[in-house]
């Protein structure tokens, strides 16, 4: 029997650690995969998905740690060589065959890819972006960061992301292992007949508006809401009759409750809070709007092409990749944003939406992913391809 260690210390609950919880899972089905899980203890989140899966299998050992990733990760590694004895240590006592670490971006979880790599772990980072550290909202030491990022993207035996393009971003960050995609999934929202009516008398949303939701974690840096805020104040008089819903929580929350208010905006925008079965939005809406500066590959945008809800979004990544050019705008362009919103409403967009559901149906099944991510992890032995990567990071700074 195999046995895989899995590694998050996240402290929030986003899309990639829905498709690590599905992934973890995927590998605890199978009759001869022993799945271990180290986990923030305080993401209670996903905490209760990981011990709903030990309920059910029986075949998953959780190891929660007293610490999460945060602010300026990189630093906080580098200073925690104590940490990453401690897990290297469980690392060792476990002794798994493979090591998954988790990773939002490559400083996030980095202490447990460290570790697996002090304890000579065979290790697979899970990573959906490898965005520049600029990109990502943060000015501070970026350029030594990125220098020494890019020697943490070579720590990994292996690689897996979510996209091509993510792939490619991976690449010029400076990753040398084997990069393999393993593309997202959604299953399609179950809507009933009567959401759509049911959502919007509930809502306050008259039959000829336009009902337009920001769905997901409420994060300024990542996901754009205070841009899309001040389009909507900024050219509202081209708006006409729309209504903005964001759809969420996260640690801007009381942010956008603010801009809201000093925006003058509480009679066009409201925050709903966030819910797991989005079926009765995705029936009640009329356009997904997704205005992120960066992106992996989201999970609402599949989830809203699989339920043929048209999607006006920055032309970044994931979108990029996906999405047709009339439904993109660029990033921080609050006119051009307002435009394409207008546009999307407003058009026949009848082939795409069959399009885009045929897609999610052909590439993003759940069944495609399991039996993607278990080849990736399994497929091979690495053992007998040369071995594990014995690659180290040099900590001196960068001249």
């Amino acid at each position: 029997m195999k046995s895989v260690l899995f590694y998050d210390d996240a402290p929030e609950f986003g899309g990639h650690q829905v498709m690590t919880v599905l992934a973890a899972e995927s590998l605890a089905d199978r009759e001869d995969v022993r799945v271990g899980f180290v986990f923030y203890r305080e993401n209670a989140q996903l905490a209760q998905r990981l011990n709903a899966i030990q309920s059910r299998t029986r075949k998953i050992q959780l190891y929660p740690v007293g610490f999460g990733s945060g602010r300026l990760q990189l630093l906080r590694t580098l200073a925690s060589p104590g940490k990453i004895g401690n897990i290297a240590a469980l690392i060792g006592k476990l002794n798994p065959d493979v090591v998954v670490v988790s990773q939002g971006r490559i400083e996030a979880s980095s202490i447990g890819l460290m570790a697996a790599k002090r304890a000579g772990a065979y290790t697979i980072s899970y990573i959906p972006m490898a965005h520049p550290v600029a990109v990502v909202g943060s000015s501070f030491l970026a350029a030594f960061r990125d220098s020494m990022n890019s020697r943490f993207y070579r720590l990994p035996d292996k690689i897996i992301t979510i996209s091509e393009s993510s792939r490619r971003m991976l690449l010029a960050r400076g990753a040398k292992p084997e990069v393999v995609v393993v593309p997202n999934a959604v299953e399609r929202p179950r809507m009933r007949p009567g959401d759509r009516d049911e959502f919007r008398g509930t809502q306050h949303i008259e039959k000829d508006t336009h009902a337009v939701a920001i769905l997901g974690r409420i994060q300024f840096k990542q996901k754009g809401q205070d841009f899309a805020l001040q389009a909507v104040a900024s050219f509202r008089n081209r708006l006409g009759k729309f209504r903005f819903l964001i759809v969420g929580s996260g640690p801007d929350e009381d942010k956008v409750r603010n801009m809201i208010a000093e925006l003058g905006l509480g009679q066009q925008v409201q925050v709903l809070p966030w819910r797991k079965d989005l079926a009765a939005v995705y029936a009640g809406i009329d356009i997904v709007l997704i205005p992120s500066r960066f992106e992996g590959v989201p999970l609402v945008m599949l989830e809203a092409m699989s339920s043929g809800v048209p999607i006006a979004a920055s032309n970044v990544d994931g979108m990029a990749e996906l999405l047709p050019n009339e439904w993109l705008f660029p990033y921080g362009d609050c006119e051009a944003m307002i435009d394409r919103l207008r546009t999307v409403a407003t058009s026949d967009n009848t082939d795409i939406l069959e399009s885009n559901k045929n897609r999610v149906a052909q590439e993003f099944t759940m069944t495609m992913f399991r039996n993607r991510f278990v080849d990736a992890v399994l497929g091979e032995d690495p053992y007998t391809r040369g071995g594990v990567n014995r690659e180290t990071i040099d900590f001196r700074i960068p001249q």
